[in-house]
């Protein structure tokens, strides 16, 4: 699913909107070393970590976007850093968990991956 599509039927709000990637799945943590162990490229990260590392741990693993979660502060450093190096950001104030179902049933709910 693209990611605006994504971001619109989860009404996240976008901070940064760089590319409308194909997004397949998605990966809940903030613990960045956990993120970088075991997020898959290509998907989309649920975090309350909002700051710079998040970014390059974004770009270590081929993660297309960020979403953080419970209305986190962003800011600007952040915001830009993001633009430089094309990252889509993110927010929305419902928790990870609430995002994380969301993104599961749009995702894999309605799929044969099960």
């Amino acid at each position: 699913m693209k990611l605006e599509e994504i971001a619109n039927k989860c009404s996240l709000q976008k901070i940064v909107l760089c590319s409308d990637d194909e997004i397949e799945t998605g990966y809940c943590g903030d613990l960045m070393s956990d993120v970088i162990a075991n997020a898959a490229s290509d998907s989309i990260w649920i975090t309350i970590q909002a700051h710079k590392n998040c970014i390059a741990v974004a770009l270590i693993k081929d993660i297309k976007a960020i979403v953080f979660a419970n209305n986190v502060e962003i800011d600007n450093d952040l915001i830009e850093k993001a633009r430089e190096e094309k990252i889509n950001l993110l927010k929305s104030d419902k928790s990870s968990f609430h995002i994380c179902g969301m993104l599961y049933n749009l995702l894999e709910g309605n799929s044969d991956k099960n």
